[in-house]
């Protein structure tokens, strides 16, 4: 048996829940004691030593929204803080398979969920669920390192698969049940295993990687999968530790056409039909491993892109994590850029079909993706005339103001698209120097937050100046007031209407 070290908010909640249980028992003698256990992820991370907040209680002979209940009724009793409990209905789509109660005890929030067993048909990853043991949940479970329990009654940890607490010493990720039986009843433990794989950097032991390798199992998590569940397990992974691992193992296990699903071939763009469509076939999905690798040289690396950003660099892209997120599916996508798919009445880009249905992330991160493998080649010309000397205020101005927020993760990107052409020390150092060079120039041109600047002159009062009717042709006249202000940052707006009357106004004339 394997004990733990609880922190001293953990030791009270379970001393809570144990005195809880023998307040149950005083009252209803003739029901069976109940035994609770933390169960799942927790368990594991404390093994680990690492922090964790997400504490589930399972239950065996209650429903968690009964115990819960006489939580809170014991809570009251003795003078503590009662938070009201939230039932969470099944919702099988996302997970859910079992009624939840949630509440806050002592200031942490706790779930409580029965114990079960689970039974598949072959037609849906949904399964009829019926109350079951602690061994019956442990081996329903996606991986043997998930399937670990905490008794707060011994306050020993229980490993009913017998081989949780191996697993977890040997860095293993594998099911608790035969594999391929595992996959089959719910393919989304695939990506489960990878995001895990990933996550602690373990190995996946032989017979569920040969699993996850069979075709069926790919056609049901074609089938059986909804995109929302595939685009949470992604995007956790590319949030994750390791993204470049993640990347590699879908590569690895040919799973990338199956998470990244294009839309119909009939919807693709062509050249015949579309004559600003570019490719007609994805690029090589390996290019997705190659960039995301040079995105992590570039933000993790001894000489790091990133980290040499000034903080306003860094709080304009949404802090770190959030770049290292969209830099990396960014990386992920850039298989399809260049194609164009049909979408409605418009031509848009592959790439944003694929994040906004194909993984069902938000229209936010599905503009980013584009944005990035968009902007990457004029941010590279852009670097390099910086370098040159050529560079000057008003195009710097413009560009960032056309890429808007995400010019610095752009940068990174651009950068992290050039060492494609071939890397090594000398190419990483010189890239990194190019680009700091550039998101310096920006900084001291005042230009960081370019993409909020206000015209100087309004559109209504220019069209005063000029004595036109606002419409159409105002757009040009404010573009030139704006390339007037970045050419001359520290004038008025007295010049600059002097500036219109004499120069925009004889120009119309």
């Amino acid at each position: 048996m394997t004990a733990l070290s609880l922190t001293p908010k953990e030791q009270e909640i379970c001393e809570l829940l144990a005195n809880v249980v023998e307040t149950i028992h005083t009252q209803q003698p003739e029901q069976p004691r109940l035994v609770l256990r933390i169960a799942g992820g927790w368990v594991r991370d404390k093994l680990l030593g690492l922090e964790s907040h997400d504490i589930d209680i399972a239950i065996d002979s209650m429903s968690g929204f009964d115990l819960a209940q006489h939580v809170n009724q014991y809570l009251s009793a003795h003078g503590c803080p009662v938070s009201t409990v939230a039932k969470i209905s099944q919702n099988p789509e996302r997970s859910k398979h079992l009624e939840t109660a949630t509440t806050s005890v002592l200031g942490l929030l706790v779930d409580f969920v029965n114990l079960r067993s689970e039974t598949y048909n072959s037609d849906s990853r949904i399964p009829q669920i019926e109350f079951g043991t602690p061994a019956d949940d442990a081996f329903r479970r996606d991986i043997t390192i998930n399937a670990l329990f905490y008794n707060i009654h011994t306050r020993q940890v229980e490993d009913f698969t017998g081989r949780g607490l191996a697993d977890l010493r040997d860095g293993i990720v594998r099911t608790p049940l035969e594999p391929f039986k595992t996959f089959t009843d719910d393919p989304l433990r695939v990506l489960r295993v990878l995001r895990f794989a990933s996550r602690f950097n373990y190995a996946i032991d032989e017979a569920t990687a040969e699993a996850i390798m069979r075709p069926e199992i790919k056609c049901d998590l074609d089938a059986k999968i909804s995109r929302e569940r595939v685009g949470v397990e992604l995007e956790k992974m590319a949030a994750g530790p390791h993204p470049l691992l993640s990347i590699q193992l879908i590569l690895r296990f040919g799973l990338y056409t199956s998470i990244f699903r294009t839309p119909p071939r009939a919807e693709w763009a062509s050249l015949e039909d579309e004559p600003q469509a570019g490719p007609t076939e994805p690029k090589d999905s390996a290019v997705a491993e190659a960039l995301a690798r040079n995105m992590l040289e570039l933000v993790d690396g001894s000489n790091s892109l990133l980290h040499g950003m000034p903080q306003l660099c860094l709080a304009i892209g949404g802090g770190e994590m959030a770049m290292r997120r969209s830099l990396m599916l960014a990386a992920f996508l850039y298989p399809y850029h260049g194609l164009l798919v049909r979408d409605k009445k418009k031509v848009v880009p592959m790439a944003f079909v694929v994040v906004r249905d194909g993984i069902k992330l938000s229209h936010l991160d599905a503009e980013s993706t584009v944005g990035l493998h968009q902007f990457a080649a004029s941010l590279a010309s852009a670097a390099s005339a910086c370098v040159a000397g050529s560079l000057d205020r008003r195009t710097l101005g413009l560009q960032i103001r056309s890429i808007g927020s995400r010019w610095p993760q752009s940068v990174v990107f651009a950068a992290a698209l050039e060492l494609l052409n071939g890397k090594n020390a000398t190419a990483l150092a010189a890239v990194t120097e190019k680009y700091k060079a550039y998101v310096g120039r920006v900084v001291a041109e005042g230009l960081a937050e370019a993409y909020t600047m206000k015209h100087i002159v309004d559109g209504k009062a220019a069209a005063k100046i000029l004595g036109i009717k606002p419409g159409p042709a105002l757009k040009g006249v404010l573009d030139c007031v704006m390339d007037w202000q970045l050419d001359h940052p520290l004038g008025t707006r007295g010049e600059c209407e002097m500036f219109i009357k004499e120069t925009i106004g004889a120009d119309m004339q």
